[in-house]
């Protein structure tokens, strides 16, 4: 029985105690039980194996015990396992025969748990009492109202509340139930397979996956391709059976995973043993005190049985594969980005799973490091492990994928040999001239000056930022490139306030911002987060927009009306290209249509100052170049842009500037005020 199951059980026994304990103020030796509707009722809405359904009979046989008027309460140990099991058989019958399907069952297993119970009662009193037949018939008529009685107000319970409930547990995904014609292929045939594989999400009306379907086998390293929004991130879970116990929504088809049915697993723990996931969030996945603990539980809780001294040393290796060593001790949330992934990698790693399902989990990773673990993927691959990878930057993983599958608005378009024809690249990258800022900008402040920052983080006794100085002037773009862990954010997360120097300041436009508060500070210099889930919590992406304008606004003391609002919305999603979005939950788009959200919300705020983390991580080629064009319009509006970046080439396409960070230095100007028209 899956996770979520087992609690919707609970919820039903727990309500059919409530009753069963009401019952005791009712005077009478024996009162109609309504217990028997809620276990029904579980019953109906799980369809549980057989032992289960004796397990849910037992555990509310011990609740109508507990709450008994009974001469005889252990009777209910008996009757209620019958009714169960009774409940399950029949509505397996009837439950794709008729509508009234939850009402029969009930009363035909209510007839049967009463009169077992009567029957219990009767057979007990003969050894005890010396009850003859005569009058354990006699008694069997007389309590034949109450169990009618009890018949029918179950019967009624179950109506109103199993098919509500049924339609809104379909709608949160947690009947993700399939019934199957055929066998699941064998892990010869296929590790996973999907046949017409379809899903769609609750709340929405198109699919994010429909129709797919094919056979991965074991040690195939292969490549999914598409564009934001074409449903990676929903086939990964598919792949990886997750999508049927976590997510809630309408599956079609057949989903596979190591031999079984995806939808038989008990849920994602047992999954997790088959197949493990990489999230393009890492920080959902890492939930520990230190980097060490995150790997070490890993190989603590794996199908391998370690010793003590082969943990250390699967440690040391990982910790080698992934370098991780230098950051073991410190919490997984004080990281990097890139080291976060990192991280995440390992954890993976650790459980040694036959398969493994990267969603853009190497996005936030520099070039080499990327290279790095496409080798390991592929060596992976090799060795009899079957490797998914979904990553933005294909063309890389080309040379080291055994197969590619191409994606387009959830439907596949391509499945076969890697061939870099098949990925869809932008033919030339055609960017907006940049405009000559030296007369706009003349005689204003620098946007942002720093001296001296240092800042050293309380769970490391390396400081993050050494001495770091500079000067930035209005109207440029800059770009902040190092590898992983070199101190980029934690220099940009000093310029709005969200970090705090040891020693050193900051000016904004002029003014020393050490004792200003970070909603003073974003007035002027707005802040698109590395991971776009930060900024988002609004159930719309408007709303999302919105409360923005509505913090800028109470933080200045300017009204405006709701219209200037709704054209700064609408205006925003446009231009980011998440126009008729409006009304979409943030939560149902793409990594990479989330990353634009949050850079939409930024440029409705209109802030003079606007520093981006890693603004293209997770967007295709063709994305990336989007953004690199507005980022290049609101520059020649004469806005300052700090754009954090590991991609060198996007860099020197669109930055007036390029300052290199290494160990928390800042090592110079890699090329200098570039040429204004020079793109």
């Amino acid at each position: 029985m899956r996770s979520r199951d087992i609690a919707l059980v609970g919820i039903m026994l727990a309500a059919g105690a409530i009753a069963r304990y009401i019952s005791l103020f009712v005077p009478g030796a024996i009162v109609a039980n309504l217990t028997i509707a809620f276990y029904c009722l579980a019953v109906i809405l799980v369809v549980p194996k057989f032992r289960e359904a004796l397990g849910i009979g037992f555990i509310a046989g011990v609740i109508c015990a507990v709450f008994s008027h009974s001469v005889f309460p252990l009777g209910n140990l008996v009757s209620e396992p019958v009714g169960a099991v009774v409940c399950l058989c029949v509505y397996r019958l009837l439950k794709d025969r008729t509508r009234l399907a939850p009402g029969i069952t009930t009363a035909i297993a209510t007839a049967f748990s009463g009169y077992t119970f009567i029957a219990v009662i009767c057979v007990f009193n003969h050894f005890s009492a010396g009850w003859t037949a005569a009058a354990g018939a006699a008694f069997a008529v007389s309590m034949t109202p109450i169990v009618l009685g009890a018949l029918i107000a179950n019967t009624v319970i179950s109506m109103i509340i199993a098919l509500p409930a049924a339609n809104l547990m379909q709608k949160a995904g947690m009947l993700n139930r399939i019934d199957h014609k055929n066998a699941p292929p064998a892990t010869e045939e296929a590790v996973i397979s999907l046949q017409n594989a379809g899903f769609t999400y609750a709340g929405t009306s198109v699919p994010a996956m429909s129709g797919i379907s094919l056979n991965i086998r074991q040690g195939e390293f292969v490549l999914v391709s598409g564009s934001s929004g074409s449903g990676k991130t929903t086939f990964c879970r598919a792949l990886s059976g997750i999508l049927l116990h976590a997510y809630g929504g309408t599956a079609e088809g057949e989903i596979a995973v190591a031999g079984r049915f995806a939808d038989e697993y008990g849920g994602v723990s047992e999954l997790s043993r088959e197949a493990c996931m990489i999230f393009d969030d890492a920080d959902a996945q890492l939930i520990f005190t230190t980097v060490e603990e995150e790997i070490r539980t890993g190989l603590e809780s794996g199908a391998e049985d370690l010793s003590d001294e082969e943990i250390d040393q699967k440690l040391e290796e990982i910790y080698a594969l992934t370098d991780t060593k230098e950051i073991k001790d410190r919490p997984p949330h004080e990281l990097s980005g890139g080291q976060k992934q990192r991280v995440a990698i390992a954890a993976a790693l650790s459980r040694n799973t036959p398969i493994l399902i990267s969603d853009e989990a190497t996005s936030e990773l520099d070039r080499n490091s990327r290279l790095k673990f496409y080798r390991l993927f592929r060596e992976m691959a090799d060795s009899g492990r079957t490797v998914v990878l979904v990553d933005h930057m294909a063309v890389d993983v080309l040379p080291f994928a055994t197969r590619l599958v191409c994606l387009d608005k959830g439907k596949m378009t391509y499945d076969g040999v890697p061939d870099a024809s098949q990925l869809r690249l932008p033919d030339s990258a055609v960017l907006p001239e940049k405009k000559d800022m030296t007369a706009a900008v003349s005689g204003l402040p620098p946007a942002v000056r720093t001296e001296n920052l240092v800042h050293t983080y309380e769970s490391s006794d390396k400081a993050a930022l050494c001495g770091v100085s500079v000067e930035i002037p209005a109207g440029c773009i800059v770009a902040i490139l190092g590898e992983n862990g070199s101190g980029k954010t934690t220099f940009v997360k000093h310029l709005n306030g969200l970090l705090k120097p040891e020693s050193g300041y900051v000016e904004i436009l002029g003014k020393d911002i050490s004792g200003m508060k970070v909603n003073e500070i974003s007035k002027d210099v707005g802040l698109v987060f590395q991971n776009p889930d930060t900024m988002l919590f609004e159930s719309t992406c408007e709303k999302e927009i919105a409360f923005g304008l509505k913090n800028i606004r109470r933080g200045s003391g300017k009204e405006a009306g709701e219209s200037d609002d709704q054209a700064r919305i609408i205006k925003a999603l446009d231009i980011v290209g998440l126009s008729g979005k409006k009304d979409t939950n943030p939560r149902s788009l793409s990594r990479g249509e989330r990353q634009c959200l949050a850079l939409a919300c930024i440029l409705a705020m209109d802030q003079p100052i606007v520093i981006l983390d890693e603004p293209t991580t997770g967007l295709d080629m063709k994305e990336a170049y989007r953004i690199m064009s507005i980022l290049i319009d609101m520059r020649n509006e004469g806005k300052t842009i700090l754009m954090v970046t590991h991609d060198p080439e996007m860099a020197e396409a669109v930055s007036d500037r390029i300052i290199s960070m290494a160990d928390g230095h800042i090592i110079g100007d890699v090329s200098g005020l570039k040429k204004e028209g020079d793109n």
